[in-house]
């Protein structure tokens, strides 16, 4: 009888380990782990990521001596202040007798700080300082925006069209240069494709400071200079928008090498069907090559869209009047105007800047994430 107890209990402890090594071998548990574990990482980088966004926008509602306070709050909130007598009191919320009362502060004194009753001022009452803390109330101060939009020596609304001006051109020109240059690289057959490609892409290699005088100099010079001489004129290009519009028309060749990888991928068999309707290499590309590569053509658009507002080197070197200059460089400009740097205006300048970005991104992540998955492009 004993041995037939101890027989079943061992046959009840194997089957249970059996099942639940079973469980934790199953796919679709493991699966399921690998899920769950991975949206909660996911979820947690996300608040690390979104905690400087919303502290910005907590500061951009703040005042310019609250911004400074310490300890820091991320919720704009303010000390009230009441009028008694003809004097302005602060606001305390106080410890007396047990009851937590607000009351204006007179005097604080370590042992014996004054306050009297806002609604009855001639009660008095003492307590100690360490009882007491400043009543506080949250006030949004949205005028910030408005005060950063309308303020006179930074005009913020022509920043803001200078900025969508280049950025919308160097689209445009990005999309034109690098389609077509990646299609030839993609497509085309020539002698010594391959090395030109590579060599494409060495340019890569190359930091922008190392071309960044160079290229002043053509533009501001020899450029001009071979113009004017060409057709008798007086040509300038330094503060001017050309020399930041014009070689976008050019290519990139990080661009060229996301469109054409992406190219790499679609089907020979469309070209060859389109060359039997009588299609060149050009409508092939046009009618054919492009309606099949708007995710990565969106995508493109994107990156480039995002480089160009954000782009502050090339406006700072160029450009110098102040009505021509994009917000990356009106936002540096914005601390001289206060002759200091007002946090809280910066702020709400800066999430206005940011404003479209998030936007576009949002509402074109779809075709981004697709475009960018199918190119093979890893951050």
């Amino acid at each position: 009888m004993a041995g037939e107890t101890v027989a079943r209990k061992v046959a009840i402890h194997r089957e249970a380990t059996r099942i639940r090594g079973g469980m934790w071998q199953s796919k679709r548990f493991l699966a399921r782990l690998t899920q769950v574990i991975s949206t909660i990482l996911i979820a947690i980088g996300a608040v690390i990521i979104l905690i400087p966004v919303a502290w910005m926008f907590s500061t951009s509602l703040k005042t310019k001596f609250t911004v400074t306070s310490f300890p820091p709050d991320f919720i704009p909130r303010e000390a009230k202040k009441v009028q008694i007598n003809g004097k302005s009191l602060f606001l305390y919320d106080v410890e007396i007798d047990g009851q937590l009362r607000t009351l204006a502060a007179v005097k604080l004194d370590p042992e014996k700080s004054e306050f009297i009753d806002p609604e009855h001022p001639e009660q008095v009452y003492y307590a100690p300082a360490s009882k007491a803390k400043k009543h506080q109330i949250v006030v949004a101060h949205w005028e910030n925006y408005k005060e950063v939009w309308t303020f006179a020596t930074t005009p913020f609304g022509t920043f803001m069209k200078n900025t969508a001006i280049y950025a919308v051109v160097a689209v445009i020109g990005e999309l034109l240069s690098c389609s077509l240059v990646a299609y030839g690289f993609a497509r085309l057959r020539a002698p010594g494709k391959n090395f030109l490609f590579l060599l494409l892409l060495g340019t890569m290699m190359l930091p922008w400071a190392v071309t960044m005088i160079p290229s002043y100099v053509l533009f501001t010079k020899y450029i001009p200079d071979i113009l004017n001489r060409l057709f008798g004129t007086d040509i300038r290009l330094a503060d001017t928008w050309w020399p930041l519009m014009v070689p976008k028309f050019f290519g990139s060749a990080y661009l060229i090498f996301l469109i054409r990888q992406f190219y790499m991928g679609i089907n020979k068999e469309s070209d060859d069907a389109a060359r039997i309707d009588g299609c060149g290499f050009f409508q092939t590309w046009l009618r054919i090559i492009v309606p099949m590569s708007q995710p990565v053509l969106t995508a493109v658009a994107i990156l480039s869209f995002q480089w160009h507002w954000n782009d502050y080197m090339g406006p700072l070197i160029y450009l110098s009047s102040t009505h021509k200059l994009p917000l990356s460089v009106g936002l540096a400009n914005f601390s001289e105007a206060y002759g200091g740097t007002p946090w809280h205006l910066m702020m709400a300048a800066s999430l206005i800047a940011v404003g479209p970005l998030i936007v576009i991104f949002f509402a074109l992540n779809r075709y981004f994430v697709q475009g960018v998955v199918i190119s093979g492009i890893k951050g």
